[in-house]
């Protein structure tokens, strides 16, 4: 159950499973609501183009777009959804990459000399 990510030369470490399921569930959230917010742009728009914006921008300028227009979309909440799960997300990448550099030790991380 439990999955190797990295190896170093005398160090192994390992991931908890719950740290994948997760990510992947916040990242689900994230999805289902860039998806939701694009289909109220090209819903509530007369013309389509910030669904096509917020499409090409991919998530972030989708993200962006639905906050400008959160009120006048009626989507609020999702937004407010998809910030928490952006945020949270966030957080528990930089707390993963500080254990992960902790249990490394260092090593490979260092600098190169010239």
């Amino acid at each position: 159950m439990i999955t190797h990510l990295a190896q170093s030369a005398d160090v192994t470490v390992t991931v908890n499973p719950l740290v994948s399921i997760l990510f992947s569930a916040l990242g689900l959230v994230s999805l289902v609501c860039w998806i939701m917010e694009i289909v109220a742009a090209f819903k509530k728009e007369e013309k389509p183009l910030m669904g096509i914006l917020s499409i090409v921008l991919c998530s972030l300028g989708g993200f962006i777009i639905g906050w400008i227009n959160s009120k006048k979309w009626g989507i609020q909440k999702v937004m407010m959804i998809w910030t928490i799960a952006v945020v949270v997300l966030v957080i528990v990448q930089v707390i993963y990459g500080a254990s992960l550099a902790a249990a490394l030790g260092g090593s490979g991380l260092d600098a190169p000399t010239p």
